[in-house]
């Protein structure tokens, strides 16, 4: 954050909303400059005090910043570009938060002088919500978030948006436009269109009689299906080639389970149920690889009102911090289960020690993302 003294937002939805409270929260001493079309959001945005000043013309919004961050859908990337070009300081560092950086790298090779630094970004966190509304300083906190280096990006550049990443709160993981569209449409793009598809079953007229039936399981599948239209068919057709690579192996898979329940095969029903268990148990709430080991608890609770209140009170009383708490199921007058995952062996241990203490029962636990041998 020390890197820059100010730092201009274009665009102050969700994305860039959150990264304007999260720089205040982080306590960045320098300006930030929020830039919107709708004067509406630029008020509430001023209001709430997560930006110093605020324009809707982004020539304006660009004098002498030092760091700008494209944060409108990518479909506006030509645009803003185009006007802002010709006012940015030659010291000034470009990024965004696009969601696919092959097409943007592309607009600004066309768009952005040459002697001008750029590096792609892209926070693997959002919001079925969108609009300054839905914009929390808390978004980014233990997100990945890819930085895209060109060919002729320094390595100056690469340090001081690694540091803006980390001040965010989140974890900057490094690599080329290429394999990060590659990872994009396999983790977040093929799943965004499954659970467009999912909620699109229930369009006809004898479906549609089926919503008031719906329970968890539907909803948790097609939740992201709620995500903007506009942005999403931008997504879409700028990451097509990917996404066409994922649709094909995704109808492959249908077909494949298609031709084994008709000819009704149980081996082959079951083997892809198993599989699919293993990879959705084996995917890690965190990552070793990119993130700090987190040891957490799974403890049985009752499904009643305040339970959740209870147990952060519980926690915060003895000056224990969740560093992540998560619902994992639960049933109307059943038990459910609970996550919580701490950032230190000692908080594990101690958390562990005053829940047995409390009565709760605990049926899993875990340090630094593997089983610890005294726990078995």
């Amino acid at each position: 954050m020390e890197g820059f003294k100010k730092i201009t937002i274009i665009g102050m939805g969700l994305m860039g909303g959150s990264m304007a409270l999260a720089l205040k929260k982080s306590g960045f001493k320098g300006k930030i400059i929020g830039c919107d079309a709708s004067l509406e959001t630029l008020k509430a945005a001023k209001t709430v005090g997560a930006v110093d000043r605020v324009y809707q013309a982004p020539e304006e919004a660009v004098k002498n910043t030092e760091l700008l961050v494209l944060a409108t859908p990518v479909g506006y990337y030509r645009e803003v570009l185009a006007k802002t070009a010709p006012f940015l300081s030659k010291k000034v560092i470009v990024t965004d938060v696009g969601s696919v950086k092959g097409y943007v790298e592309r607009i600004v090779e066309q768009y952005l002088p040459k002697d001008i630094q750029f590096i792609g970004g892209h926070p693997m966190a959002g919001s079925e919500q969108s609009g300054f509304r839905a914009a929390s300083p808390f978004l980014y906190q233990n997100a990945y978030y890819f930085l895209t280096p060109k060919h002729d990006t320094h390595r100056d550049t690469i340090k001081k948006v690694r540091a803006f990443v980390e001040g965010l709160g989140a974890y900057p993981v490094v690599t080329d436009a290429g394999e990060h569209d590659q990872i994009a449409a396999g983790i977040s793009h093929i799943p965004q269109l499954s659970a467009v598809l999912l909620a699109s079953m229930l369009d006809g007229e004898k479906s549609r009689s089926y919503t008031s039936f719906v329970g968890g399981g539907f909803r948790d599948s097609t939740r992201i299906a709620s995500g903007n239209p506009e942005m999403w068919k931008d997504i879409f057709l700028f990451n097509k080639k990917e996404v066409l690579v994922g649709i094909e192996t995704l109808e492959g898979l249908l077909r494949d389970f298609k031709h084994n329940l008709a000819a009704e095969r149980e081996g082959g029903i079951l083997h892809r149920l198993q599989r699919a268990k293993r990879i959705r148990d084996g995917i890690p709430h965190s990552s070793k690889d990119y993130t700090p080991p987190l040891y957490e608890l799974v403890l049985d609770v009752k499904d009643r009102p305040g339970i959740l209140g209870d147990l952060t009170r519980l926690m915060g009383n003895n000056n224990i911090n969740i560093k992540e708490i998560e619902i994992l199921h639960a049933r109307e007058d059943e038990g459910g289960a609970l996550r919580m995952s701490f950032s230190s062996r000692e908080m594990h241990t101690k958390a562990r020690d005053i829940l047995t203490k409390e009565g709760f029962s605990l049926t899993h636990q875990k340090g630094g993302g593997i089983a610890d041998a005294e726990d078995q």
